[in-house]
């Protein structure tokens, strides 16, 4: 299924802007590749963190179903499992591409302030944003290489998304919050 977005002025294919604009923890207007003009829909932090959440449970998934193949298929055609694994990967990055368009078009929990440009610190977010996805791989590389650790990475990646999670619900709260203060004034 091709979710298809058009840029607010031209019309044209909008989403390479938005996907790269998730891919890279831009936070803003995102603006159209073809005629350069800011469309009305605001990325915030939130809508980086329901993204970053999304992602991050497609990868455990993946950590989990790779992990189950190596080790119940060990003895099947290795060329299979590979095949499967690469299988995987594919549907991971359309699946991901679908979600950060699903966010931008539905603004999940936001719906009323999805235009709403939030006083936030955009180099910021970005960098905590890389770091958390630095550290989540670190994770599952570290601790989901070493056979020994298995049950502690599969633990630490849940709750790493657990902890994203309340951070997700924590910004809402803030966005509303802060909103409802510019409001007021």
């Amino acid at each position: 299924m091709k979710l298809q977005l058009k840029c607010e002025k031209c019309k044209q294919n909008f989403n390479k802007s938005v996907a790269a604009a998730f891919e890279e923890y831009k936070v803003g207007y995102v603006v159209c590749n073809e005629c350069k003009k800011k469309n009305s829909r605001y990325i915030s932090e939130s809508d980086l963190l329901m993204y970053f959440v999304c992602s991050a449970t497609l990868y455990t998934l993946a950590v989990v179903a790779i992990y189950l193949l190596l080790n119940l298929l060990g003895s099947v055609n290795v060329f299979i499992i590979y095949g499967i694994i690469a299988f995987l990967f594919v549907g991971m990055f359309f699946l991901s591409k679908y979600i950060c368009y699903y966010i931008y078009v539905m603004a999940p929990f936001k719906k009323e302030w999805k235009d709403k440009q939030l006083d936030e610190d955009a180099a910021g977010i970005a960098k905590r944003m890389r770091w958390q996805f630095i550290m989540f791989l670190l994770v599952a590389l570290m601790f989901g290489s070493q056979p020994n650790l298995i049950i502690y990475c599969f633990v630490l990646l849940v709750a790493f998304i657990a902890v994203v999670g309340i951070k997700v619900n924590l910004c809402l709260r803030n966005e509303k919050a802060q909103l409802n203060i510019k409001s007021t004034k």
